[in-house]
């Protein structure tokens, strides 16, 4: 799935802005996870600002800032409904505790999202 960035809202907030270090309107992203929990759907993206050296940092973006250009669905995505929250990924990053294993540079977490990011990516 690929979606292009309309307009940018401020993370955390409802608040619409004209330019975010992490986004730019006009570009194509390729959606990593969609996450939907009352009232929102968030998507998951990749950090285009990472150097080649740096740990891609995934941000979680408001789905109301892009329209959709390819609907294609990744084939490794699953879905999982846990407490009323809808998730759409692969399923190794819907265990409990894989973001915070990434988030801490735990290798085999970072090698798990590198693996499936690039297959979302050639799904695209």
């Amino acid at each position: 799935m690929i979606v292009r960035c309309v307009k940018i809202i401020r993370p955390g907030t409802s608040t619409v802005v004209s330019e975010h270090p992490g986004m730019r309107i006009g570009e194509e992203y390729p959606v990593l996870e969609v996450f939907a929990a009352r009232p929102r759907v968030l998507f998951r993206l990749p950090d285009r600002s990472a150097r080649r050296d740096e740990i891609d940092s995934p941000g979680l973006w408001d789905a109301d800032m892009f329209e959709i250009v390819s609907d294609r669905m990744p084939t490794c995505w699953v879905t999982a409904l846990d407490d009323g929250r809808l998730t759409l990924a692969p399923q190794e990053w819907q265990r409990s505790g894989f973001w915070d294993d990434f988030f801490d540079h735990l290798p085999d977490a970072v090698a798990e999202y590198d693996r499936l990011k690039a297959q979302i990516i050639a799904e695209s």
